[in-house]
């Protein structure tokens, strides 16, 4: 009696697809029965027979008799494990696209099923790549690899705990307000329940949709509060480390990950925008280096799952942020440049390059529905900051007189220059620029150092990084006083180029780990505790200590507003003592911190106003002294005081 078991069959290929066709067909028919409303009319739900064929095909995949022509056909080249894998992942990413689009037509809201079919599609795919677990080649054991390499496990996991602490330490409270932006991130978090958000890969203002909801989780776990909404920038801010090190040790080894990821540690900069949440660049510090880290892994080394994964991650950064679209056009030019000037190396690597690009695109195939179907969403801030969308470069061309390639390259070196040079005032307000005096002068040595080891395809990648950011930040995004937070993106690889830097510096003065190996650790201790002082005091004494956050006194004050509101009975009627400058509704982060309280506008003078016993008024600073004068005649109610930074901000009176 024959065996028609999968293990040891001799069609095992061909009963693995055609199980595989089976119960894709039933998940297909799933999707569209959840995709319509419920209809009592129905004997079976909609589609139930498609249900059937697929269970058919699936039961008959397992008793069909192992003919010849069928033995041939599971031992050819259709039918092997990669491809199948590869196969399975394309049409699971695939139907994970025609799922969102059958949910937006029908308005589900519950996308769950729709992200886990899409992650199997992922994981497929990668799984084609990975070697066979009957491979010759034995790996060490996950034990001898730590005692191997503890030391420099150990190091990086106390950078990361030391990144941690200065990115957590009272993260809700410091800065102590929200700017306007951070209250509409905050909104448009908490809206992702329903509406086009719902989908997890739409985007709102360039900000992907899953990112909106992972926010919207941290919200029903730790509250509807600053600490929620910035914990996934602090989180993010914090992976950025171990993966700015793996990063920097592919490219230049062990010492230059280590240097790299204590100095973005410590960066004045990367801490501040991994406690805000204002803008998501902040995860791309972390996202692009991992997904360039298994593209060079996987090339140097020729290991196609690494680069398959970093093409998958690629993918899934473009439903988080923008800055996924810079780095996947640097990408294009970087494989464009190796297989011109660099053909014998990638020719060899050109299977590892394909697993890539092809991984993005699988993974992608969600995110370009979306783009599809809702363009003018997707491209929103090209059209609204856009260099040539907006009609800035006509504008600017018209009254300065300059031609657009001079205008151009001048705005590119304002991204430069915004890096080591220009205050970081948009969306922070330090003096000091993004990178430190000393920062600067170990990242310009390893800016040469790297030009000249353009030889080798790693630092082609490590230049392209950075002068791609740079690049496409000075020619596309507007206005130029952005640049110093949009920098975030080249901040990774300036940071490995630094860390190149004081390396190179330190061998050139006969102090190099090879020659002296304690005067280099003497010599970068001294350099590197004096970083971590001039940042730590430029963030948390000259930044937030002195109040220096949101951009004006006005933003400031709507933070303060909110958290007052937010305090007061449900049942008291509020108004507010406006101005032209003061008013309620100008600033998202008021609506977000007094969950959207209502509060009534009062421009007008108090002695010509009457408000009754128990109802609150709240002045700013320029209508703070009039509500003195009326509630020392009105005695007997309520008197509270809000400063900033020994300040008065607000003051509060309950009427008697």
């Amino acid at each position: 009696m024959k065996q028609h078991d999968l293990v040891g069959s001799d069609i095992l290929n061909i009963r693995r697809f055609f199980a595989f066709i089976g119960v894709y067909i039933v998940l297909i028919s799933q999707f569209l029965v959840f995709s319509q409303p419920a209809d009592e009319a129905f004997f079976l739900p909609p589609y139930t027979w498609l249900a059937g064929i697929g269970v058919l095909i699936l039961v008959t995949s397992q008793i069909m008799p192992e003919f010849s022509f069928l033995k041939r056909w599971s031992d050819s080249f259709i039918f092997t494990e990669r491809v199948f894998w590869v196969l399975a992942g394309t049409l699971f990413s695939a139907l994970a696209m025609l799922a969102t689009y059958f949910f937006a037509i029908f308005t589900r809201v519950n996308y769950i099923p729709v992200i886990t079919v899409w992650l199997l599609g992922v994981a497929c795919y990668v799984y084609a790549f990975l070697p066979s677990m009957d491979s010759s080649v034995i790996k060490p054991s996950a034990l001898a690899w730590f005692k191997e390499n503890r030391t420099e496990i150990l190091l990086i996991l106390f950078i990361t705990l030391l990144a941690f602490a200065v990115r957590f330490y009272k993260l809700g409270g410091l800065p102590r307000v929200l700017d306007g932006d951070e209250g509409a991130v905050g909104l448009a978090a908490q809206n992702t329940i329903n509406g086009l958000l719902t989908n997890p890969f739409a985007t709102w203002d360039n900000f992907g949709a899953i990112y909106l909801q992972l926010i919207n989780f941290s919200f029903k776990v730790f509250g509807v509060t600053p600490f929620g909404l910035r914990l996934l920038p602090a989180i993010g801010g914090v992976l950025a480390v171990p993966c700015i090190y793996l990063l920097g040790r592919s490219i230049g080894g062990a010492r230059i990950g280590l240097l790299a990821a204590f100095l973005v540690a410590f960066s004045h900069s990367h801490i501040h925008y991994s406690r805000i949440a204002s803008v998501a660049y902040i995860q791309g510090t972390w996202l692009a280096p991992l997904e360039l880290y298994f593209l060079w892994s996987g090339l140097k080394k020729r290991v196609t799952w690494r680069t398959a994964l970093g093409g998958a991650l690629l993918a899934v950064h473009i439903s988080v942020y923008l800055t996924a679209q810079v780095v996947a056009g640097m990408l294009v030019v970087f494989t464009l440049v190796g297989f011109i000037f660099y053909r014998d190396w990638f020719k060899q690597r050109l299977s590892q390059m394909s697993a890539f690009w092809g991984g993005f695109v699988v993974t992608m195939l969600p995110s370009a529905m979306f783009i599809y179907l809702q363009p003018n969403e997707f491209f929103a801030r090209l059209g609204n900051d856009g260099t040539f969308q907006s009609g800035w470069l006509e504008l600017t061309m018209q009254s300065t007189g300059q031609s657009a390639v001079e205008i151009l390259v001048g705005r590119v070196m304002h991204a430069f220059l915004s890096l080591i040079y220009f205050p970081a005032i948009d969306f922070y307000g330090s003096p000091a620029p993004m990178l430190s005096m000393i920062s600067t002068t170990m990242f310009l040595a390893g800016l040469g150092i790297a030009l000249w080891r353009l030889r080798n395809p790693a630092y082609l990648l490590l230049y392209g990084y950075f002068w791609g950011a740079t690049v496409a930040i000075g020619v596309f995004a507007l206005p130029p006083s952005a640049d110093s937070y949009r920098m975030l993106m080249a901040m990774p690889s300036a940071m490995i180029m630094a860390a190149i830097g004081l390396d190179e510096i330190l061998k050139m003065f006969g102090l190099g780990w090879e020659q002296k190996r304690q005067a280099y650790v003497v010599s970068t201790s001294i350099v590197l505790s004096s970083l971590v002082v001039f940042n730590l005091w430029t963030y948390y004494a000259d930044f937030v200590g002195r109040c220096r956050f949101a951009e004006n006194t006005a933003g400031r004050f709507a933070s303060y507003l909110g958290s007052q509101i937010y305090e007061i009975d449900n049942q008291q009627q509020i108004y507010l003592l406006s101005d032209a400058v003061f008013i309620h509704g100008t600033h998202p982060s008021t609506s977000f911190l007094s969950r959207s309280r209502s509060v009534i506008n009062v421009p007008e003078l108090l002695d010509t106003f009457n408000p009754i016993s128990n109802e609150v008024l709240i002045a700013p600073p320029s209508r703070i002294e009039e509500l003195e004068v009326w509630a020392r005649a009105h005695p007997g109610g309520d008197l509270h005081y809000q400063y900033d930074c020994d300040v008065e901000m607000l003051l509060m009176y309950v009427v008697p």
